[in-house]
């Protein structure tokens, strides 16, 4: 069975359930309701970059560099996340068994470090992945749907040091140099959940995304 792991570029070593309470708007991801258990697990443990073993990334000289470059342009920028707001952190995923086509939604599952059942829901049964094309979103960013979520819609040039600007900056890297876009998400039935937003580092079997979050209620 390939097992998947996903490295953080700041924050590590952390557990799955500590970065899921640092994402979280004010709680941690969960279903919501009655129920605030921690989709996370414990014993999960994301490690920083320099812990990638070589054996799940053949190309891990270029992931890490990509992924930094990434980390340097996001620059801990808030992301809207539906009816709150959070931070992205830029992630690096190993390993799929192939190298062309999307994660699929047990390699998001198990890299983010979830439970399989929680309140009797089963978190692969909803996880979503959707396929993406980051130059379409180069404009506005990764995490907008369109102009009519962006004030204005209009970046000043005196205004790089924004969120926004920080978010197209990233967007521009992840679609010049990532293939296979793709966005992670989880249904309606999930109040928190964990989002990637990311892509596959071109002939590997690695993936780099920003971790963001959204809350519904």
């Amino acid at each position: 069975m390939t097992i998947s792991k996903m490295y953080i570029a700041e924050d590590g070593p952390i557990s799955a359930s500590k970065l899921s309470e640092k994402s979280g708007s004010g709680t941690s991801w969960l279903v919501g309701g009655s129920s605030f258990e921690n989709l996370a697990n414990d014993n999960v443990i994301h490690e920083s970059f320099d812990k990638i073993n070589p054996s799940l990334c053949s190309d891990a000289e270029e992931c890490i560099d990509i992924a930094q470059r990434m980390n340097d342009s996001i620059k801990g920028a808030t992301l809207p996340a539906s009816e709150s707001d959070t931070i992205g952190r830029i992630v690096i995923i190993t390993c799929e068994t192939t190298t062309t086509g999307l994660p699929t939604i047990e390699t998001c599952v198990d890299a983010l470090g979830l439970k399989s059942n929680v309140s009797g829901y089963n978190l692969i049964a909803e996880s979503t992945i959707t396929s993406k094309d980051w130059s379409k979103c180069a404009k506005y960013g990764f995490c907008f749907e369109d102009d009519d979520e962006v004030d204005d819609g209009i970046i000043e040039e005196d205004e790089e040091s924004s969120d926004q600007s920080k978010i197209i900056a990233t967007t521009k890297i992840m679609a010049s140099e990532l293939t296979d876009h793709f966005e992670y998400n989880m249904s309606g039935n999930i109040v928190c959940a964990p989002v990637l937003y990311g892509g596959r580092i071109n002939g590997s079997t690695s993936f780099i995304a920003v971790l963001s979050m959204r809350v519904w209620t």
